[in-house]
C-alpha cells in the first residue's frame, strides 16, 4: 500500500520516461535466435516485462549482459535453444508470453509457460490456436499452459480482431521455424503500430518478409545484427506525464526526445473524439484528462478489456474513486467534462494493473489517497514512484 498526501510542484516539471519495453522485448528475442551479439543502449531503467523476457531467454542459451544503460545480447545461433530446466516465467508480460509460446514450439520438448495470477488471467488461445493449427501440441488456452513442436503444417488462421502480438509472435519466432509458413488473418485489425515495428524491427535484422491483405506468408531468415542500437523511449507513458502538468499546473519539460502518435496529438489538442484501435493503452489517463478538460467520447477501444486489467471497466471505475464518472459503452467510453476530482474514501485497488496504478498515483499526487500494489508500476517504468515523489521535493 502506498499512502500519498498532495504535493506542491513548481512551476515545470522535468520527467524521464523508460525504455520502450515493445522495442526491447522484439529485439531481445530476435537477438537471442542469431549467430552474433547486439548492444541494446538506453536511459533510464528497463521494465519488469523486459527483464522477464531476458529471463527466460537466458535460461533456454542465450547470453545477455546487463549494464546500467546497457544490454549486450549473443544468441544461441545454429545449435538453438536449450530445453529450459523450470517452466518458462513470463511475470506480467502478455507479451512475453505470447511470444515465447511461438518461440518454443522450435525446440521440439514440452516447454511449460507460466505467470503472475494477473497473467494467468488472460486470453492465449489465438496464438495457442495458430500453433495447434501448425501442428503444435498446446495444452490450454491460459496459463500455465505447455507447448510442445516442432511444427509440422505450412498453414494456420490468426484472428487480429483483439492483438496484433500473435502475428508479431509467429515472424519473430520464425527464423527458428523449420520451413516457410502461410498465416490467413481474419477480423478487424487492432494495434496496427506494433506488428509494423515488428516488420521494421525483422527487417533491419535481415528479414524479407512483408504482409498484405488476408494473408502472410513467413519466410525463416537467418537473423543479422547490428552493433549497437538505442532503444527509443516508452513513449504510451507521455499522456502519464501529460497528467501531472495538467493536475499541477505546470509545465511538462521531458528529458529525451519522444514520437508523438495520432491518439496522443489528439489529447494534446483536446479532441473531443480519440479513437483507440491502435492505442488502448492510452485508455485511463487519457479518461481522465478528458474528464478534466471538455469531455468527450472514446472509441475503439473494446480489445482493452482484454489487458491486465478489464481497462474499459478498471477505468470507469479509478474514475468514480476519485470523484468523476463516465458511461462505458460497447467500445470504449462516454466521458463528460469539466469536472472536479476529489481524494478517494476507500483504498484504490490497481487491478494489478501497471497503467491503472500509475494514473491512480499522479491523482492522489494532487489529491491524496491510498494505492493498492503500487510496485506493479514497475512492469513498465521501475523508476516511476521515485520520480513522482521527487516532484514535491
Amino acid at each position: 500500500m502506498l499512502n500519498l498526501e498532495p504535493i506542491t510542484c513548481g512551476r515545470v516539471v522535468q520527467w524521464s520516461l523508460p525504455p520502450s519495453k515493445s522495442h526491447m522485448i522484439r529485439w531481445l528475442m530476435l537477438a537471442s535466435q542469431s549467430s552474433g551479439s547486439v548492444a541494446l543502449r538506453f536511459s533510464e531503467i528497463p521494465g519488469a516485462d523486459v527483464s522477464a523476457m531476458a529471463d527466460c531467454l537466458e535460461s533456454m542459451g542465450a547470453k545477455i549482459v546487463r549494464k546500467d544503460g546497457e544490454w549486450t545480447i549473443s544468441g544461441v545461433g545454429r545449435r538453438g535453444f536449450e530445453s529450459p530446466n523450470k517452466p518458462l516465467n513470463c511475470g506480467n508480460s502478455g507479451t512475453t508470453a505470447r511470444f515465447l509460446m511461438a518461440m518454443v514450439a522450435g525446440i521440439g520438448e514440452n516447454i511449460r509457460i507460466d505467470g503472475d495470477d494477473s497473467l494467468r488471467g488472460r486470453d492465449m488461445s489465438i496464438v495457442a490456436g495458430a500453433l495447434r493449427d501448425l501442428g503444435c501440441s498446446v495444452s490450454g488456452d491460459s496459463l500455465p499452459l505447455t507447448v510442445q513442436g516442432p511444427i509440422k503444417s505450412s498453414t494456420a488462421r490468426i484472428d487480429l480482431s483483439s492483438s496484433s502480438q500473435p502475428l508479431s509472435a509467429m515472424l519473430l519466432a520464425s527464423p527458428s521455424f523449420p520451413f516457410a509458413v502461410r498465416l490467413e488473418t481474419h477480423g478487424k485489425g487492432v494495434s496496427r503500430g506494433y506488428f509494423q515495428m515488428s516488420l521494421e524491427i525483422a527487417k533491419i535484422c535481415g528479414s524479407k518478409n512483408h504482409s498484405s491483405s488476408g494473408e502472410i506468408h513467413i519466410i525463416p531468415w537467418e537473423v543479422s545484427l547490428p552493433d549497437s542500437i538505442k532503444m527509443p523511449t516508452e513513449d504510451s507513458l507521455l499522456p502519464i506525464a501529460m497528467l501531472i502538468s495538467e493536475l499541477h499546473g505546470a509545465k511538462l519539460e521531458l528529458n529525451s526526445k519522444t514520437s508523438i502518435s495520432p491518439a496522443i496529438n489528439c489529447l494534446m489538442n483536446k479532441s473531443e473524439l480519440l479513437n483507440l484501435r491502435d492505442e488502448s493503452d492510452l485508455i485511463c489517463p487519457a479518461s481522465v484528462l478528458m474528464a478534466l478538460g471538455n469531455g468527450g467520447k472514446i472509441s475503439g477501444a473494446a480489445h482493452s478489456r482484454g489487458k491486465e486489467s478489464n481497462r474499459v471497466e478498471s477505468t470507469l471505475y479509478l474514475l468514480r474513486c476519485f470523484g468523476m464518472d463516465a458511461k462505458a459503452t460497447s467500445d470504449g467510453l462516454e466521458i463528460p467534462g469539466n469536472q472536479s476530482p476529489s481524494r478517494p474514501k476507500k483504498e484504490v485497488d490497481t487491478h494489478l494493473d501497471h497503467r491503472l496504478a500509475m494514473t491512480a498515483m499522479v491523482l492522489s499526487s494532487k489529491f491524496g489517497g491510498s494505492i493498492m500494489n503500487p510496485e506493479i508500476c514497475s512492469v513498465s517504468d521501475p523508476g516511476f514512484i521515485n520520480r513522482l515523489l521527487q516532484l514535491g521535493a
